[in-house]
């Protein structure tokens, strides 16, 4: 894996290597972003790229006119009451074997 040094410089600054940004496609104004792990290391990266630029790179189908956030919502509640419902018809997971030893115990008893 390459590694690329550079030093801090007044002002803190820090002059990214020359190889480094155009391997990465950075240019002069890039906004870049830095993370800091918890175990203390240190990661970058280029904010270059937006998300206008993504068009044509996914085949999708496109709805025309385009959902409203109404009708996602609509459909996220529908999907999650089918689900509540569907959940709620199964069995519960061991209700079946209470069951039957109750009915056991009620049998023997008579």
């Amino acid at each position: 894996m390459p590694t690329y040094r550079t030093k801090v410089g007044d002002g803190n600054t820090v002059e990214l290597p020359k190889e480094l940004c155009e391997k990465l496609g950075i240019e002069a104004g890039t906004e870049v972003e830095f993370f800091l792990t918890l175990e203390g290391e240190v990661f970058f990266h280029d904010i270059a790229g937006k998300a206008e630029s993504w068009m044509g790179l996914f085949k999708t189908d496109v709805r025309r006119p385009p959902i409203s956030v109404r009708e996602m919502d609509e459909g996220i509640a529908d999907h999650l009451a089918e689900k509540d419902e569907r959940l709620r018809r199964q069995p519960r997971e061991g209700a079946t074997a209470e069951k039957s030893a109750s009915d056991k115990k009620a049998s023997a008893a008579e």
